[in-house]
């Protein structure tokens, strides 16, 4: 993304508040190079919001502007659940703004960063992530900027996908500089940035599989994710396939990219009682943490369902046993007079 020569400077509560008398300007939730986001209460459906300032610099670019409302009408038509809801947008005071939906809860990298998140619930997340981009892409959407930071997870810890390249032209041309944050940017789109289509996206999904699977980031020379976080080898071949350095080599699109991930999913139980060890997972509501590279693992072990019938079986038959020398004294006494008898 590029960079301005002067910071921006987020606007005060106070002036936003008296350019969108719409909307009720509670606090600053993040401030960036390439723009602001904060918390707010829109007045008329006493709902909380997420506005986003841009800098007055891409206001001040008329093809800028049009691309803008193009892709935020654009975006405001798709309904998906791991998506980022948008309801409005416009220009007010020389600034782009854009309502979205507020959720609640910290963004993955906030929730996750530097730790090995079980395999079951990465799987789970970034199918989820897969899925959400699909419908993007399908309706000719695509992100650019992939990464942890615009993931954001409800306290239910459900991946909602933000920020979908409001802050560059989806038809940048290629005198443009490279979209996306480096580590996770496709090595293509660092070349060409036109060349940035769907699988592009996919390659930073691919990176974040590997950094939640490992709880490190990607290098070019990184060692497949279960020789570094005990995972599956065959999710290694999942991530081989999303992060290949040749586009026409990895998945074709997220629904693809979905699909196998799920099938594994539905593969591997959830049983870990042969004493292999499980990594923790995360709760968004968590307090933001920066652990170490690597955490010490936790063991789950979980009781087989036959177990239990088998102990009711016991329970069951103690009882009736019991029940039934109630009902014959007799047969109670000769148990007695049999068992004292015996030295021990």
């Amino acid at each position: 993304m590029s960079e301005f020569s002067a910071p921006f400077e987020a606007p005060a509560l106070e002036t936003l508040n008296a350019l969108l008398p719409a909307y009720a300007f509670d606090h600053l939730i993040a401030q960036g190079g390439m723009g602001a986001v904060y918390q707010a209460r829109q007045k008329s459906l006493d709902r909380d919001v997420a506005v986003k300032i841009l800098p007055p610099e891409l206001g001040a670019d008329a093809t800028f502007r049009q691309s803008f409302a193009t892709e935020a009408r654009a975006m405001a038509r798709l309904n998906h659940p791991n998506l980022i809801a948008v309801y409005d947008s416009g220009e007010v005071g020389g600034m782009l703004y854009i309502v979205m939906e507020y959720v609640p809860g910290k963004s993955l990298y906030h929730s996750a960063y530097g730790m090995r998140v079980d395999p079951h619930q990465a799987a789970d997340l970034m199918i989820a992530v897969c899925r959400g981009l699909a419908h993007a892409h399908d309706a000719g959407i695509l992100h650019r900027d992939i990464k942890p930071a615009n993931i954001l997870l409800t306290p239910k810890a459900e991946p909602k996908i933000g920020d979908f390249g409001l802050a560059r032209p989806m038809d940048a041309g290629d005198s443009g500089p490279a979209m996306g944050t480096p580590g996770y940017t496709a090595p293509e789109v660092m070349r060409h940035p036109e060349s940035a289509d769907p699988r592009s996206d996919l390659y930073a999904v691919g990176v974040i599989l590997y950094e939640l699977l490992t709880g490190e980031r990607q290098k070019p020379d990184s060692p497949p994710p279960s020789t570094v976080g005990a995972g599956d080898p065959a999710l290694d071949q999942i991530w081989q396939r999303a992060t290949q350095p040749d586009p026409s080599l990895r998945y074709p699109d997220g629904h693809a990219f979905a699909r196998d991930l799920d099938t594994w999913r539905k593969q591997q139980p959830m049983l870990v009682g042969t004493g292999h060890s499980q990594q923790p997972s995360f709760h968004p509501s968590a307090p933001m943490r920066r652990p170490a590279a690597r955490q010490a693992a936790i063991i789950v072990r979980r009781r087989h369902p036959l177990g239990k019938i088998f102990r009711l079986l016991v329970l069951a038959t103690l009882a009736a046993g019991g029940y039934y020398l109630w009902r014959h004294p007799e047969l109670l006494e000769r148990l007695r007079a049999i068992v004292s008898g015996f030295k021990f």
